[in-house]
């Protein structure tokens, strides 16, 4: 199995476990884990390296975890990773899970590229109509991209709309070359 297929079985198995409720929790406790194992040389190489036995990798799992309060349903999932050999692929369980959460909650997110910042009543204006186009809760991140001069970049999971005066350009070039 390749790293995307482990990813979305653990990830699916994740969502599956918890309640509709709690998942966002669990997956940001998830991610805080992730996040001091990747600061920490020693822990990672702990549960990593095929050097430690998984009885182990267990006692170094039930020590992390406490300092970390997380809840009994994570800790369950991470074990199970983590016995499983799996916890290399967990950024991408969690990208995974953050997806099919989002699916389940009718949410998705929007990543909106600009030449400047944008204002706080254009964001609500612009998450209104995408609202209205996906039928989504839309969460909005904005980026900037000075090279764009005019207009903007909207994604939406796999949609792009670009109303970007350098991507009307590109369009011109195109148009004009063929």
């Amino acid at each position: 199995m390749n790293k995307y297929q482990i990813a979305k079985k653990y990830s699916r198995a994740l969502i599956n476990s918890v309640d509709t409720a709690n998942a966002g929790k669990v997956i940001e406790e998830i991610e805080a884990f992730a996040s001091v194992i990747n600061s920490d040389k020693k822990l990672k190489l702990v549960f990593a390296s095929r050097l430690f036995t998984e009885e182990e990798r267990g006692k170094a799992l039930s020590i992390a975890l406490p300092r970390l309060n997380v809840s009994e349903e994570t800790r369950k999932f991470l074990s199970f990773v983590v016995a499983e050999g799996h916890l290399g692929v967990i950024k991408e369980i969690i990208k995974l899970a953050i997806q099919i959460n989002n699916e389940r909650m009718k949410k998705a997110r929007a990543l909106v590229i600009s030449p400047a910042p944008l204002s706080s009543n254009y964001i609500e204006r612009l998450r209104t109509a995408l609202k209205s186009m996906t039928q989504r809760d839309i969460e909005i991140e904005n980026r900037t991209d000075e090279s764009l001069i005019g207009g903007f970049i909207v994604k939406v999971g796999s949609t792009i709309y670009d109303s970007s005066l350098k991507g009307q350009l590109r369009v011109l070039r195109t148009t004009l070359m063929n």
